[in-house]
């Protein structure tokens, strides 16, 4: 996986993918998905136009929905819903690999 975050143009969410690889080696899952949702938000931030039309319906709701998910706030800004606490291994592989190749797409 660390040959995908280091395509990750930005440092600070380099940095935060290498930080969710080590929670994800280390079993803490929930971390994994809190760090990969937060970068994938990052994005939205950065990049509004993402959440623009057609585009915004896409860009929520193909993000995963396996106890977290994500919604537009009322002053439209993305933000993270928890509905657990606790995630499995290949629940924070799919938000972590989701939110990578969403970044690496956007160039950032």
């Amino acid at each position: 996986m660390s040959g995908k975050v280091d395509r990750i143009q930005d440092e600070a969410l380099r940095g935060s993918f290498a930080d969710a690889q080590a929670a994800l080696k280390a079993g803490d899952y929930r971390k994994v998905v809190e760090l990969s949702s937060a970068a994938y938000v990052e994005l939205l931030r950065r990049k509004p136009e993402m959440l623009q039309g057609q585009q915004q319906f896409m860009n929520v709701i193909f993000f995963p929905r396996l106890g977290a998910h994500l919604v537009l706030n009322n002053d439209g800004q993305p933000e993270i819903v928890w509905d657990r606490e606790k995630f499995s291994f290949s629940e924070a592989v799919t938000y972590f690999e989701f939110a990578v190749d969403r970044l690496i797409k956007a160039g950032l």
